[in-house]
């Protein structure tokens, strides 16, 4: 089954699921629903091994929670949307 994106689910789109901590990605998780999580980043984590741990694009994860910040500069303690961008979620400023 795939998963959530743009409002519904295509075969073709991984679910959107924890993969468990890995290096550069090993905050604390709260999920929300079968497609969305809250991460709370931690010190030294990145955006890029945050999004894989989801099974998830980089653009997607910044999409949704950085429309019109840097993500480069995520702090600990930020808590993350984790989940695919819908349609309507503006894409840069």
């Amino acid at each position: 089954m795939g998963g959530q994106t743009d409002g519904g689910n295509t075969p073709n789109t991984p679910e959107v699921e924890d993969t468990g901590p890995q290096s550069y990605a090993v905050g604390k998780v709260k999920q929300i629903n079968d497609y969305e999580y809250r991460y709370t980043v931690v010190k030294e984590d990145q955006v890029l091994a945050i999004a894989s741990r989801f099974n998830l694009q980089v653009a997607d994860v910044v999409r949704v929670n950085f429309p019109c910040s840097d993500p480069l500069n995520v702090q600990p303690g930020t808590v993350l949307d984790i989940r695919w961008p819908t349609d309507s979620e503006q894409r840069g400023c």
